[in-house]
């Protein structure tokens, strides 16, 4: 096969996998987890309650830019986190409804705008669709404005010893971030379309971090849906690619795991290349890398065709770095391909166990994806060179029993078919749970039966073996009762 039709076809696959490629999906789930969050919290609050009604009104779209919005996912965030730490009493910030008012009164305006964006100076705007707006803060002091530079001063990257300072783009800037997109399209146009449904801002930036001078950055929750772009970078418009690209993608993978974890602990991990960074940390770097592999084949085969527009990456001066398609360096694990091998022989081999089944899973599909263009790569003569690995399904070692399940008690619960996930809240632990297609079968089918009678049912809807049916529904079962979904009927209890 042509590498230009594998290329393409990995473009493809990436984007349109379920779970973890759909973008659409991805964001309907988090947009349903918002709104379950949003009901649980409005019924401690009479602001909130009035707002609802408008929230559920809105149409996908509108939706999406709410949510997508700086100030009223980062005021969410930190609500959802106090929910679940200490309770829906006093988890929202007075500011927040008045946000949220004032973001539903724009989208009501048909101006489609967030606050966040109708708050610049200037409406800039980049990527498929003009959809991604690009900051141009003014520095007159406004309400708004003041809401928005405080949530940049404390919410980029907290704890990471960074900075940041926006700087208001020139035309020219604006015009280097739109050629970089285009040039984005047009060699992975699937990944370039997915990527921006999570990307709804687009910072100029000085960037600084522990070691110095960063050329990128995101900067967690606190500036959800953005990234930063040193202004050097926007002359380059092959790295200025690969860097909206490579940023994006972390974006993505957070709107993934907001609804289903990675790892079970989050201790730090060293690697070759001298970081030493939190699992979740090398979990989005190998999600990362995966998707670059792609990129950088792109190139290197498609590329060509872009030089009498975009000019050739060799006629461009820049930093070396491992993410970089004009510049890398040449001592080990300098280029993306060796780091993308050797995490994966790590993820998938010795911090397996400290990953999630949902995670491994993600793992061992990026891999096998991915894996056409980086057989024989090597990783510096320090690691062995990795394997493809499938986790091995979870077996049980008991049989079903008599004990008898049933859902529980005073769940609040919202049911998704759309995005194809129910979310709960237990009213004891006050964590929210995310149940998948078969984890909500299950839970479904828990109103008094055994755990017999449950296996019948889940194997006649899922068309399984009763042997394999049972090896997935064992576990779910054990997880459904440790989260406080459903609990175990006394014997002679009501169910």
């Amino acid at each position: 096969m042509q590498q230009i039709e594998v290329i393409r076809q990995l473009d493809h696959r990436f984007q349109h996998q379920e779970p973890f490629g759909n973008s659409s999906k991805i964001v309907l789930r988090v947009i349903e987890r918002y709104k379950f969050a949003l009901d649980v919290l409005s019924r401690q609050d009479a602001r909130l309650r009035a707002l609802m009604e408008r929230v559920e009104a809105l149409d996908t779209a509108s939706v999406n830019v709410l949510f997508g919005d700086l100030l009223v996912r980062a005021a969410l965030e930190t609500a959802i986190s106090k929910l679940e730490t200490t309770g829906p009493v006093g988890a929202v910030r007075d500011t927040f409804p008045a946000v949220l008012g004032e973001a539903l009164d724009s989208l009501e305006e048909g101006r489609g705008m967030s606050v966040a964006r109708k708050a610049m100076g200037r409406d800039f705007t980049v990527g498929p669709s003009g959809r991604t707006w690009v900051w141009d803060l003014a520095d007159t002091p406004s309400r708004v404005g003041d809401l928005l530079r405080d949530s940049i001063r404390t919410g980029f990257m907290p704890g990471a010893q960074s900075s940041v300072e926006i700087i208001r783009p020139t035309p020219r800037m604006v015009e280097g971030l739109e050629r970089a997109c285009e040039l984005l399209r047009r060699l992975v146009p699937q990944m370039a379309q997915s990527v921006f449904l999570h990307l709804h801002c687009i910072a100029v930036a000085n960037i600084r971090g522990a070691r110095g001078r960063m050329l990128t950055g995101s900067g967690g929750d606190g500036t959800p849906c953005m990234i930063f772009i040193d202004p050097d970078e926007l002359e380059n418009p092959w790295d200025t690619a690969g860097h909206i690209l490579h940023e994006a993608i972390h974006l993505k993978l957070s709107d993934l795991i907001r609804t289903g974890a990675i790892v079970t602990d989050d201790d730090p991990v060293e690697l070759p290349w001298g970081r030493r960074t939190a699992l979740s940390n090398s979990v989005f770097a190998y999600h990362a890398y995966a998707h670059m592999q792609v990129f950088r084949e792109a190139v290197k085969h498609l590329g060509p065709d872009c030089y009498a527009e975009f000019g050739a990456p060799r006629d461009y001066d820049a930093p070396a770095h491992a993410m970089s398609v004009v510049k890398n360096d040449v001592k080990p694990y300098s280029r993306a391909e060796e780091r993308l091998a050797y995490l994966h022989s790590q993820l998938s081999g010795p911090l397996s166990p400290r990953v999630t089944p949902y995670g491994r899973e993600l793992v061992a599909w990026l891999w096998d994806t991915v894996r056409p263009l980086v057989d024989g790569v090597t990783t510096g003569g320090t690691a062995p060179r990795a394997a493809a690995s499938t986790p091995s399904p979870v077996s049980s070692s008991r049989a079903p029993s008599s004990v008898r399940y049933r859902q529980g008690r005073n769940l609040s619960l919202r049911r998704s078919p759309a995005s194809e996930v129910l979310f709960a809240l237990d009213p004891t632990s006050q964590k929210i749970v995310t149940l998948n297609l078969s984890a909500w079968l299950a839970f479904e089918l828990c109103d008094g039966k055994t755990e017999e009678e449950v296996l019948t049912s889940y194997t006649s809807s899922l068309g399984l073996g009763a042997e394999r049916a049972w090896a997935q529904l064992a576990p779910t079962l054990r997880g459904l009762e440790s989260s406080g979904m459903i609990e175990q009927v006394a014997e002679g209890g009501a169910p």
